[in-house]
């Protein structure tokens, strides 16, 4: 009995270690250097380095995208994009001389979270495609995983 007792106990303290572990895992973020000021949302970045978490481990649609020291902050809702590929970063839309962040890969991510157009980039594009064709193109910077 005591034996059988001791089992369930290691059992269930293996269980929530590797809840806790799982629950570890999912807070993960993405650390990224961005070389370049980019908006997310309608919010201006600045060049630098930022961390993506998750707002909720149980929930992968709300980012919060801090920068160095938290001085610059945005929270953005997702949407689900393509399988998570292997790796971490972000993908930006870059139209002329600015760049809007587009999707964010994430460790333990089920897909790739896709941000959706803003007004500011959809005038953009619109602005632009009268003058030169609407010269656009993405660019990826690649993050490490904190």
């Amino acid at each position: 009995m005591k034996k059988q007792l001791s089992r369930a106990l290691l059992g269930l303290a293996a269980a929530l270690m590797l809840t806790a572990s799982a629950g570890a895992q999912v807070l993960r973020g993405v650390v990224v250097r961005v070389p370049f000021d980019f908006v997310v949302g309608e919010r201006r970045m600045p060049a630098g380095l930022y961390t993506v978490r998750r707002v909720r481990s149980d929930a992968e649609t709300t980012l919060v995208i801090r920068g160095e020291g938290g001085r610059t902050a945005a929270v953005v809702l997702t949407n689900t994009g393509a399988p998570q590929p292997l790796g971490a970063g972000l993908v930006f839309r870059q139209h002329g001389d600015s760049y809007f962040l587009a999707e964010v890969s994430m460790p333990g991510a089920a897909s790739v979270r896709e941000l959706p157009k803003s007004n500011a980039e959809r005038r953009l594009e619109r602005e632009l495609a009268g003058r030169n064709g609407g010269d656009s193109k993405t660019v990826t910077v690649v993050g490490s995983v904190q």
